[in-house]
């Protein structure tokens, strides 16, 4: 198990410390930058860095009538550090993801997972450099946005899906990730923000 990685302040965003070493996979992992990915700026291709805290969780059942004291939320609201690369190569997309705490944490050189062609703005995986490799992905782009939602077992056999949206505006660049459960009853949710690495 892999315990959470440190973070630092800087410019109200918690970033993550990188270590020379954690800085080359990303060019090695995702492959090399080609001008554009079908419906987003090519200037928004490339690395970055962030943080999350968490945000809410919400029950996905339904409860009638709701209960008068819902469960406290009392996951670690300690931000976790957030790493990642949006690429293109021919055309295909390719996002490079590290998240370094909480029940999405990734391995501690991230996963890369790479897409097939676009159609409506949607992609399916092709082919996954991840440990633990999700059971299927897609990647959603939008001008103003790129997502993926991704499928992933546990050893006993039940699954948890994981959702990563990073939404572009002038002024900020804000993650937000959302994790549903194994048993499918409830979201969790983290939001922060990020700055551009490269």
């Amino acid at each position: 198990m892999i315990g959470r990685r440190r973070t630092f302040g800087a410019a109200g965003v918690s970033l993550l410390l990188l270590a020379p070493a954690a800085q080359s996979p990303v060019e090695a992992q995702v492959g090399a930058q080609t001008p554009d990915l079908e419906g987003l700026p090519g200037d928004r291709l490339g690395t970055y860095l962030g943080a999350v805290g968490f945000y809410r969780s919400i029950p996905l059942m339904d409860i009638f009538p709701p209960p008068k004291n819902p469960p406290a939320d009392v996951e670690d609201r300690t931000p976790i550090g957030v790493q990642f690369a949006i690429r293109s190569t021919n055309g295909l997309g390719a996002i490079w993801l590290r998240i370094d705490g909480g029940p999405m944490l990734t391995a501690e050189r991230g996963e890369t997972l790479h897409f097939g062609a676009l159609a409506d703005g949607v992609a399916l995986l092709a082919s996954a450099d991840a440990h633990p490799a999700p059971r299927s992905a897609s990647l959603t782009v939008r001008p103003d946005s790129v997502g993926t939602e991704a499928l992933f077992s546990h050893a006993d056999g039940s699954f948890w899906r994981r959702h990563f949206t990073v939404r572009f505006s002038p002024d900020r660049i804000d993650l937000i990730v959302w994790v549903f459960d194994a048993a499918g009853t409830r979201a969790r949710t983290w939001r922060g923000t990020a700055v551009r690495w490269d």
